[in-house]
């Protein structure tokens, strides 16, 4: 059964199946011996990373049972080494080039937020928790990310005393920081705000294939791992319940 109802199903398989066949296609470029720069496999990994993320939102969208989405998340940690892996194959003269792929960024940020939410509502354990968090690197440098990192079983982790992204984050933060009976309203004051702190995208009204679903999955993430009561903003549209309340039967 669909999740979102702005797009049909069709539009869905339809999206999936591009997305799909995306990766397939980046995954051939990376795996082909000696036609492309550890550089080129480098930047294609990160790629696959994103097309992934990508693809886990359109099959939550369609409606697609939560299980079937563990194998995507075990293959974008494989990308994400493969990324690593290659960026640490990059002679010294060229170990600049990776900077760009791997300091956070507020999209970047968001892109790990909602990999962590996927991972931590689908429960794919702590070892798979502590080596995303090990690729994703960027310790000490923001006070929501390394909160979060914490809370998730990083317990060693350096926690910076800076919000990187103020604006977009301050909202959400203030959720973590603050006394849990008060957790609640402020995830729903959150997620009232989530659309315009997205920028208001409107891609449901163009006429293209941007649109895939408005979702906050941050949203889900702090509520699961905060294990905040969400009975008062349960059927908010942009909050993705089905993921919050996942159970492996």
């Amino acid at each position: 059964m669909l999740r979102e109802h702005l797009k049909t199903k069709d539009y869905y398989n339809d999206r999936i199946e591009f997305r799909s066949k995306a990766i397939k296609k980046k995954v051939g470029k990376i795996e082909s011996d000696g036609k492309f720069t550890d550089d080129v496999k480098m930047r294609n990994a990160f790629r696959l990373v994103s097309d992934s993320m990508y693809l886990l939102h359109q099959k939550y969208s369609r409606g697609d049972d939560l299980s079937s989405l563990k194998p995507d998340l075990l293959k974008t940690l494989e990308y994400r080494q493969w990324q690593k892996n290659y960026a640490d194959a990059l002679p010294d003269s060229e170990q600049a080039e990776r900077v760009g792929w791997e300091e956070i960024r507020e999209d970047y940020l968001e892109d790990f937020l909602k990999w962590l939410s996927f991972a931590y509502c689908l429960d794919m354990g702590k070892e798979y928790y502590l080596n995303m968090l090990a690729l994703i690197a960027n310790q000490g440098l923001d006070s929501l990310f390394d909160s979060i990192a914490v809370e998730i079983g990083d317990i060693e982790r350096e926690v910076s005393k800076e919000l990187l992204f103020k604006k977009r984050f301050s909202k959400l933060y203030k959720v973590i920081e603050s006394e849990p009976e008060q957790r609640p309203t402020l995830v729903k004051a959150y997620l009232d705000a989530w659309y315009k702190l997205e920028g208001s995208p409107d891609y449901h009204l163009m006429d293209t294939d941007a649109y895939i679903g408005y979702w906050c999955w941050e949203a889900a993430l702090v509520v699961k791992l905060y294990d905040i009561d969400d009975s008062s903003f349960i059927d908010h549209e942009y909050y993705p319940k089905d993921l919050v309340h996942w159970q492996d039967n």
